[in-house]
């Protein structure tokens, strides 16, 4: 059984490894990764090329666990378009890994109610800064509405794309954030000192 982690992965780190790496113990054969070819939601400023993107991805969890499928579709990248495509769409419901933060917005989402109807979602929780945990009871409305999800408690490690970025851009040391063929390919290529810094969620 396959389970399917979309995202930018601007760029792929430590952090997203993890997660896969814990998702995959719930008993799943797979995870893969879809990277976004054009997302609707962030800036082109912000974002290098797809092409760098999945290269990274590739170099870090092996060609055969990632999925070049967006640059193909028309953009931008809307799930709902890319679910389409899956080779398991219209079979069974398609398994997807969603931040805590990213499910309460998924009726914000283009074809919420086509997401509802094929997606189980594998919702992971944020990290809070008061160590304030998840409240299930705040998932109600979504049971209520026939969303099907789990709640996985995971560790997190303390990075994030946006935090690689800032670090490249201020010409700090990136070792520990990525993995070493990731932070090589990104100096290779002279990735990110170049972009234009705002606050993003990655």
């Amino acid at each position: 059984m396959n389970c399917y982690f979309f995202g930018t992965f601007n760029p792929i780190h430590l952090g997203h490894i993890e997660i896969a790496r814990q998702v995959k113990t719930n008993g799943f054969d797979k995870i893969i990764f879809v990277p976004s070819y054009i997302p609707p939601h962030k800036s082109t400023i912000e974002t290098i090329s797809y092409f760098h993107r999945l290269n990274m991805v590739k170099l870090a969890v092996k060609e055969e666990n990632v999925l070049d499928i967006e640059s193909k579709l028309k953009p931008p990248s809307y799930t709902y378009r890319t679910i389409q495509h899956l080779p398991e769409f219209n079979k069974e419901k398609i398994n997807f890994i969603i931040g805590y933060d990213q499910f309460f917005q998924i009726e914000n989402w283009k074809e919420p109610q086509f997401l509802k109807e094929n997606l189980n979602f594998i919702v992971i929780p944020r990290r809070f800064k008061n160590g304030q945990t998840i409240n299930e009871r705040a998932f109600e409305y979504f049971k209520n509405k026939g969303y099907t999800y789990k709640i996985l408690n995971i560790n997190f490690l303390d990075v994030s794309s946006d935090m690689i970025r800032k670090f490249i851009q201020e010409g700090k040391d990136i070792t520990g954030l990525t993995l070493k063929e990731v932070k090589e390919y990104i100096e290779n290529n002279g990735l990110y000192k170049k972009l234009a810094q705002r606050e993003s969620v990655d």
